[in-house]
Order: structure tokens, then sequence, then C-alpha cells
């Protein structure tokens, strides 16, 4: 027996039918694509028709009620109109929904395929599929005449704005993320740990219902001030996560609010680093618009005081472009900067990494973080000549502490640059994260079969959890030889009073388990972006 709705939307408001059993593709799926005309001719008829008589739906339901609402007709009840897309729940297993508005067939809140040519038979019930990270999805197998089509056309950007990058920027100054950098051409031992784990914390980021619902939106946005707030504060978080020390302790929330915030979505996330949200970064005249556009908010911006280098990050989700902007005592501005650079991975990806991900873990090894160390007094600092920076190294490596290293970095320069040096490895529950290893994070541990029952909307792929969980080699203080395993949190069981929990593991070879939240659930995350992780002895 599976629950679900049948949704007509039309003018902005959902006309919601609630259906008590049978509501599977083969069910409800297949009744409500049945009144959808197979003859073109017939289409546009019908299509009329059917706005009409919701237009006199929604009438009828207002003469019931003295004032305008969002929602008119009880929720409980098996028909009522709304503002708010309903979705699925414990309740609901299946959601179909007509989008009159935009002529499409939504399944489960996502877009699926064209109203005017709706797959029929057992094509339709084999299109119904999941993609890589659990969720709903259109087949990729399905014939493109029948997929959906929304995306926006694309508004030309400002001529002005496009001349004045071509004053800024000659065409050699494009080039690739580690040459902007000036990175070597391979990473490092640290920064590969960093993009290791980045790249669980995205994966477990689309396996959020947040990504997996607007992102898709994305195309059919004409501008930044469209994009939802929500997504906003989620790309800012996962920007933020990037660039900033990976720190995640109890007692060292890293996720602090940005430096500025404006209404045109122009933030500064780090002294040296701000983003520009935009939309369509794939379309050039659009980037070259956007970077010329960060200038000149750099030079107004009442953000951090200026600097001589700036990062400025033009960012839509699925592409990013970093510029580098360098102001020179005479005045004159020089700009670099990226391509725009796929961040975020397809719904269907098989691997984690994205050209966007590694520059952006790359642009954090070229920053200055010691802005996050307290600064030595007079009290604090050593006396006596200085000890070589390689002790002050080997200490701090039998350090795991956050308030140990920095209380070490207080003591001399060396010992600061020491500390400085060991933060950029990532950090979760007190243990350093020293290398990503091979082997795979099992499974079971990673999809319950508990949280496959109570998180409805996901539906894990088995041999896929490489997408969004890793391994990794790890040491507390002198204790070496730990392995850390990091997966997506498991939904609450209950609403969580705080972000983090630890228990002692019952799962076979864990020693201890935890969950922090990235995003906490509050007003304006529902649902929230959590990471969990389990310790084990090698």
């Amino acid at each position: 027996m599976s629950s679900g709705y049948r949704i007509y939307r039309h003018n902005g408001w959902y006309h919601v039918y609630f259906n008590h059993c049978n509501s599977h593709p083969d069910g409800l799926g297949q009744w409500a694509i049945a009144e959808i005309p197979k003859q073109p001719q017939l289409y546009q008829v019908w299509l009329s028709n059917l706005r009409l008589k919701l237009d006199r739906n929604l009438e009828k339901l207002k003469e019931l009620y003295k004032e305008p609402r969002d929602t008119y007709g009880d929720r409980t009840f098996r028909f009522y109109i709304t503002r708010f897309q309903p979705t699925k729940s414990t309740r609901i297993q299946w959601v179909w929904e007509l989008d009159c508005d935009r002529e499409i067939l939504h399944v489960d809140c996502r877009p699926f395929f064209r109203l005017a040519n709706v797959p029929r038979g057992s094509l339709f019930l084999s299109s119904i599929s999941v993609d890589n990270y659990g969720h709903r999805a259109c087949s990729e197998n399905l014939p493109p005449e029948y997929r959906y089509e929304w995306k926006v056309e694309l508004t030309p950007p400002c001529a002005l704005s496009v001349e004045k990058y071509h004053q800024l920027v000659p065409k050699t100054n494009v080039m690739s993320a580690r040459s902007l950098l000036g990175l070597p051409h391979r990473m490092g031992n640290c920064e590969e740990v960093r993009n290791s784990l980045y790249q669980v914390l995205i994966g477990s980021a689309m396996r959020t219902w947040t990504l997996a619902h607007d992102i898709p939106l994305l195309e059919q946005v004409p501008t930044p001030a469209d994009i939802s707030d929500q997504l906003i504060e989620f790309g800012r978080a996962m920007l933020h996560i990037a660039l900033q020390p990976m720190i995640f302790c109890k007692y060292e929330y890293h996720l602090r609010q940005p430096v500025t915030c404006s209404q045109d979505r122009f933030q500064w996330l780090h002294p040296e680093v701000c983003v520009q949200f935009q939309t369509h970064l794939e379309d050039d005249d659009t980037l070259k618009a956007g970077i010329a556009s960060l200038i000149s908010k750099i030079g107004g911006s009442s953000g951090p005081e200026p600097r001589q280098r700036t990062f400025a990050i033009s960012f839509s989700f699925t592409h990013l472009s970093i510029a580098k902007i360098n102001v020179h005592p005479d005045g004159s501005v020089e700009v670099r900067h990226t391509p725009a650079l796929p961040f975020l991975p397809s719904f269907f990806s098989t691997t984690p990494s994205t050209p966007g991900i590694s520059a952006l873990i790359g642009l954090s090894m070229a920053l200055d973080n010691s802005h996050m160390l307290p600064s030595p007094s007079n009290s604090t600092l050593i006396g006596g000549p200085p000890l070589p920076v390689e002790i002050w190294h080997r200490i701090a490596s039998n350090l795991s502490s956050c308030s140990d290293l920095k209380a070490l970095a207080v003591l001399s320069p060396q010992s600061r640059s020491a500390a400085q040096y060991v933060l950029r490895y990532p950090h979760i529950a007190g243990h350093r994260l020293l290398k990503p290893l091979s082997e795979a994070v099992d499974s079971c541990w990673v999809s319950p079969r508990w949280c496959r029952t109570l998180q409805e909307d996901y539906h894990p792929q088995d041999g896929l959890q490489e997408l969004y969980s890793h391994a990794f080699l790890a040491s507390q203080d002198d204790q070496f030889g730990l392995s850390i395993q990091v997966a997506p949190g498991d939904p609450p069981l209950r609403p969580l009073s705080r972000s983090w929990s630890e228990r002692s593991s019952s799962v076979a070879g864990l020693t201890k388990e935890g969950q922090f939240d990235l995003i906490p659930v509050d007003g304006i995350h529902t649902l929230g972006w959590s990471v969990k992780y389990g310790i084990s002895q090698i």
C-alpha cells in the first residue's frame, strides 16, 4: 500500500489530490498521464480546458474564506490548494505533478518529462529511475524528445561590462587554476587529504534534498537574485568549509558568518577572498561580465581592508571561476582568472572529483590563515635563542587538540609557523587526518537498513558509496595507526538540540562513532547537512 499526491500546478498554485493507495508508477503514475492526449493537435485544447478548470476550482475555494491566504482547504483532506509545493514524507511515498505553467511532468518534485510528449507504457515505467546519489531521477537512457526542457533564455549581459573585461583581461591571462595560484603541478600530501575529505563532504551535500531539489531549478533561474536564500546559504557553507581550516571538533565550530553580505549575492568569505553568486557561468559573456562586476565591487567594497591581492570567486554551483586581482602601487589593476570549471558533480557521476573542487582546495592552500590563530604577546613569547623550526614541527605533529596547537602558536614566530602548517591538515574529533586510504567503507555502515527505511526519499545504489564516503589514516596526539571513515550523516530519529554527538560504537571494528552538522536544522534549513565518522584501530 503506497499513498501519494496527484498535483496540478497553475499560476503558481498547487491543486493537490490525495491518493491513499497504489500510488506507484504502474498505478497513480499511469493514471496521472492517462488524461494527457497522445495526439499533438489535441494537447493544446486539453491544456487550455484544464487551466480553465483549475481557475474555477480556485475561485470556488476562495469564496469560502474572507481573506486571501497561501493555502485554501485542509491539508489533511483529500483536496486542497496551496502556494507551497507538496513533497514526500513518511505518509506520502509518491508525488505526481502536472505542471501547467512550465508544461513539465514532475515525479517526486523533480522534473522528468515534457508534458506534451510523455512516454507511455513500458518506456514510461522504465524511465522512472534513481540517480547515483539515491534520488528519484529520470533514466539516462530516456530518448531526449521525452526529456523536460526548461532552460531559461539568457539575457545578454551588459555590453559595457563585457567591454570593460576585455580592457582589463588579455586572452593570455586566462589560465589553469594551479598556474593562477602558483602551485606545483601535483598535489602535496596535505592538499591531497583536504581534497579527498572535501569530495566526501560535497558528496554528502549531493545526498541532501536541498541540492537534489534546487540544483535542477537553477537551469531556469535568470538572475542571482532569483536563487533561493536557502541555496545561497548552502553554497556559502560549501565554499567556507573549503577555504578555512577543516577543523571539526566539539568546541571548534568551523562555520562562521561571512564578513559582509549584500542583497546582490556578493559576500566576503575570508580576508582575501570574496564570492559573487551567479547563474549560467557556462556562458562565456556571462562569465566575463561577472568578473568585470567583481572588479568594481572589490574596489568599492565595505568589506575587509583593501589588499594588494584579492581572490574573487564567481560561483553558480554547477561551475566556478577563480580570479586573482592584483592592485599595484601605481593604482593599476592586473586580473587573471580560470575558465568556468565544473564544480558540483553530475547526479549521475561515477567519480567524486571535479576540476572546480580541486581548484577550490588549491586556493585554500594559497591563502594565509594566520588570522585564525591568537596573536603572540610579550608575556607568552619564549626568551633565549630561538629553537629551529624543525623542532617546533616535531612538537606540533604530536598535538591534535586545536586548543593545544593554538597555545603553541603564541610561543614564538617559529612555533606559530609550525602550528599553522599542522592546522592545514583536516581534524575530526581531535584526530588529524594524515592520508586517504584505498579500502572502501562498508556500505552497511554508510547506509544502515534502518536509515533506508526512515529516509523515504533516498535509495542507495550499491557500489557507489565511494562518491560520498572515504577512509583516512589518522593520529591523535602521540597515538598513530588509527583509521577514520567519513560518510553522510544519518537522519535524526528526533530533533536534536545540538549539532554534535559521539558514542561508543556497536559496529564491528569501530571503537567510536560520531556525527556533526555542517548546516544545522533551523528556520531556513529544514533538513540540514550532516556528516558522520567512525574511528577504528588499524
